[in-house]
């Protein structure tokens, strides 16, 4: 009896091993995909040619999942990028652009709820380029700088 029992725990054990590694190890990938300074290819502007403001020059996300903005040197800010399903469902219901797609989340203000973030992005990172979407806005594409 108690060798059919830690048989089944063994086996349990395993099915899990081999369900939560992979993802572990993919939301480690993600992060490590936008790790690191990004500089602008490619800047969003308005019908008058005005730069997106929502857009800045240089990112560089950090391993404590902080980013710092060149438009506002020496603040770090907190981002996300793995939502719970209600962080989703809150940033969807603002605009169909942003359904279905990788969404980064950035805190302006630390104790905010991620749901209620004025700084939502669709974003995707490709080896060497990062591409930003602002509602309302074309994409915006920066290259990897280190």
């Amino acid at each position: 009896m108690l060798k059919n029992v830690v048989t089944a725990c063994l086996a349990v054990t395993m099915l899990l091993s081999l369900f939560l590694v992979p993802q572990a190890l993919a939301s480690e990938s993600a992060a490590g995909n936008l790790l690191g300074s990004w500089s602008i290819t490619h800047r969003p502007v308005n019908g008058a040619g005005k730069p997106c403001p929502f857009i800045p020059e240089g990112i560089e996300f950090f391993k404590d999942q902080t980013l710092v903005m060149s438009n506002m040197p020496g603040r770090h800010f907190p981002f996300k990028f793995e939502l719970s399903a209600e962080e989703r469902k809150a940033i969807e219901s603002r605009s169909a652009e942003f359904q279905g797609k990788q969404l980064l989340l950035v805190k302006p203000v630390p104790n905010m709820p991620w749901e209620k973030t004025p700084m939502a992005y669709a974003y995707s990172v490709t080896a060497n380029e990062l591409t930003l979407e602002v509602l309302g806005w074309e994409p915006a594409t920066f290259k990897r700088s280190k």
